[in-house]
């Protein structure tokens, strides 16, 4: 495989503005070339997790599927409808996928940092950090935000740099 760190640095950055259509589209390619359902499934309205996303309103990547949380994607049911009294069930492998695909979004965002267009995202790469990276313990942290870790090095750091008042004199006039 060729060097991860290469890859990354390829990695197409989202424009400062994203529209509906490529938000769209965003989810589409991800669920088709990562979860691996194929296309003709979501055309047809045949698979569940087309299904369950389509009743809770999820139509984006970006604006939608990434606000979820591990327990909102395992918690994934599909609704009966008209005609459908009892319908499948979303197999677990695709709920995990989607999550594997949120936790990859912010993973590889937080190091490029910005928003990744996951209309290109390698799925040699999306393999890699599910394989290697990921861990269905840990919670999914939104890349903009600070990891625990990151928080407590700049506490220490900040407290290393204070300076203790009882080692200066006050000057007084």
């Amino acid at each position: 495989m060729a060097n991860i760190a290469t890859i990354v640095a390829a990695l197409r950055i989202c424009p400062d503005v994203v529209t509906p259509v490529a938000d769209r589209q965003m989810l589409k390619i991800a669920i088709r070339d990562l979860v691996g359902i194929p296309e003709a499934d979501r055309l047809a309205g045949n698979n569940s997790l087309w299904i369950a996303f389509n009743q809770m309103g999820i139509q984006s990547f970006l604006g939608d599927l990434i606000t979820l949380t591990e327990d909102d994607i395992m918690n994934l049911t599909v609704r009966p409808m008209r005609g459908v009294a009892h319908p499948e069930p979303i197999p677990i492998m695709h709920k995990r996928s989607t999550v594997i695909i949120v936790a990859t979004y912010h993973h590889f965002s937080r190091l490029r940092g910005a928003s990744l267009d996951m209309r290109t995202f390698p799925v040699r790469l999306y393999n890699h950090f599910r394989i290697s990276h990921y861990r269905h313990d840990e919670t999914i942290v939104p890349w903009q935000v600070e990891l625990p870790s990151q928080v407590n090095a700049k506490a220490s750091f900040l407290k290393s740099i204070k300076p203790n008042s009882k080692e200066y004199k006050v000057l007084r006039d």
